[in-house]
C-alpha cells in the first residue's frame, strides 16, 4: 500500500530535492577543480567540459525542483 502525498508534503519534498541537487552541483564543480589541480594524466579541457556540463544539468534540475516547490 502506498500513501499519496498531499500538496504540502510534495512542496516540502521538492524543496529539499532542490537543495540537495544544488549541493551536488557544487560538489561536482569542486571535484573538477581539485582534479585539475592534481595534474593527473587527464585531459583538462575534457574534464572541465564534462564536469561543467554535469554541474549545469544538475543545477537546472535543482532550479526546476525549486520552481515546482513554490507553485
Amino acid at each position: 500500500m502506498t500513501k499519496e502525498l498531499n500538496r504540502k508534503d510534495k512542496k516540502e519534498l521538492y524543496g529539499r530535492l532542490s537543495k540537495y541537487m544544488e549541493d551536488v552541483s557544487k560538489l561536482v564543480l569542486a571535484g573538477v577543480v581539485i582534479a585539475a589541480i592534481m595534474k593527473q594524466d587527464i585531459n583538462v579541457w575534457w574534464l572541465v567540459g564534462c564536469g561543467t556540463s554535469v554541474a549545469l544539468l544538475t543545477l537546472y534540475g535543482a532550479y526546476k525542483a525549486y520552481i515546482i516547490s513554490k507553485q
